[in-house]
C-alpha cells in the first residue's frame, strides 16, 4: 500500500518556509482517504480554551465527540497528546484512559496503556533522577509559595511551575528564571518553556518524540499523521511531520513550523467534525 498523495500542492514544502495556509476543504478530502490515519491533538489551547482554573477546563462542545466518532472508524486512530499528566488530562477530556481515543499525558511520557502499545515497560528513574525530581519541586514550591496565584504540577519526571494568574508579570518572569537557573546546574535537566509554565523533565520526553515512535511501531511506511496544537511544546511535532504525506496545524498564530492553520478550538472542532464525517462516508 504506498502513501496517500499530499494534502496539497504546497504541503510537500519545507516546513516553515512560509506561513501555514489556512486548512481547506481539500485538505480535509484528502486526509479522509489516506489508508491508515492518525489524528492526535492537544488539549489547552487546540480542544480547549485556556482558563485560570486548570482544573475546570474542558473540551469545546463537540470536539470529544467527533475524536470519539474517528475513532470508530476503520483504519482510523484518534489520540490526545497533551502536556497534562494523565489524571488531570482523563478529568479535562472525560475520557477513561483505556478508551477507543488514546490518551497521552506528560508530553509522551505518561501514555495509556493502548497508546504504549505491547510490550511497553513503564518508566523508571535512577535513584539520581528521581532526587533531582524532589529537589526541583522543593524548590518550585519555594518559589511559588512568595509568588501569589502561581502553583506547582507534578508529573511522573518532571515539575511545572505555572504562573498564568500571576498579576506581577515581571515577578512572574522573575520566578521562572530563579526556577531555570536552578536547573540549568543539573546535566539531567531538560528545560521546557510552555505559555505561562516553565516545566523541567529529569529525563528528555517530547510529543514529537512519542509521535515518532508511534509512527514506527504502528505503520511506518503509510501511516498518516494529522496533528494540531498552539504552543511551542507543539512544534516538536509540527517540525518533524513528514509533509509529503502529514498536515501539521498551528492553531491561534505564532512562529510555527506546521503547514496549515486554524484560528480557534472552535475551528478545530469543526475541523474535526467534518473530518469525521468524510472519514465515515469514504
Amino acid at each position: 500500500m504506498s502513501a496517500p498523495a499530499p494534502a496539497s500542492p504546497d504541503s510537500s514544502a519545507p516546513a516553515g518556509s512560509a506561513a501555514p495556509r489556512p486548512l481547506t476543504d481539500q485538505d480535509i478530502v484528502s486526509l479522509a482517504a489516506a489508508p491508515d490515519l492518525l489524528v492526535a491533538m492537544d488539549f489547552d489551547g487546540t480542544l480547549a480554551h485556556f482558563s485560570d482554573d486548570p482544573y475546570g477546563v474542558r473540551a469545546i462542545d463537540g470536539a470529544i465527540d467527533a475524536l470519539t466518532e474517528l475513532a470508530a472508524a476503520p483504519h482510523t486512530t484518534a489520540m490526545v497528546i497533551s502536556g497534562r499528566n494523565m489524571d488531570q488530562l482523563t478529568r479535562a477530556t472525560e475520557l477513561p484512559a483505556d478508551g477507543p481515543v488514546l490518551l497521552v499525558g506528560s508530553h509522551g511520557a505518561e501514555p495509556s496503556p493502548a497508546a504504549a502499545g505491547s510490550g511497553a515497560s513503564a518508566l523508571e528513574l535512577t535513584d539520581e533522577q528521581s532526587q533531582l525530581l524532589h529537589d526541583l519541586g522543593e524548590r518550585a514550591e519555594s518559589i511559588a509559595s512568595g509568588l501569589p496565584g502561581a502553583w506547582v504540577e507534578y508529573k511522573p519526571v518532571a515539575v511545572g511551575l505555572h504562573t498564568r494568574t500571576v498579576k506581577d508579570s515581571d515577578a512572574a518572569t522573575a520566578a521562572a528564571a530563579e526556577l531555570r537557573s536552578f536547573a540549568a546546574g543539573h546535566a539531567s535537566s531538560h528545560i521546557t518553556e510552555g505559555k505561562n509554565i516553565l516545566e523541567i523533565a529529569v529525563v528528555s520526553t517530547t510529543k514529537g518524540e512519542f509521535i515518532q515512535g508511534y509512527r514506527e511501531r504502528v505503520n511506518p511506511n503509510d501511516l498518516t499523521v494529522v496533528f494540531a496544537g498552539d504552543d511551542t511544546t507543539d512544534e516538536t511535532v509540527l517540525s518533524t511531520l513528514d509533509y509529503s504525506r502529514d498536515l501539521g496545524i498551528r492553531v491561534g498564530g505564532g512562529a510555527t513550523s506546521a503547514n496549515r492553520s486554524l484560528k480557534a478550538p472552535e475551528d478545530v472542532r469543526d475541523f474535526l467534525q467534518a473530518l469525521a464525517k468524510a472519514r465515515r462516508q469514504r
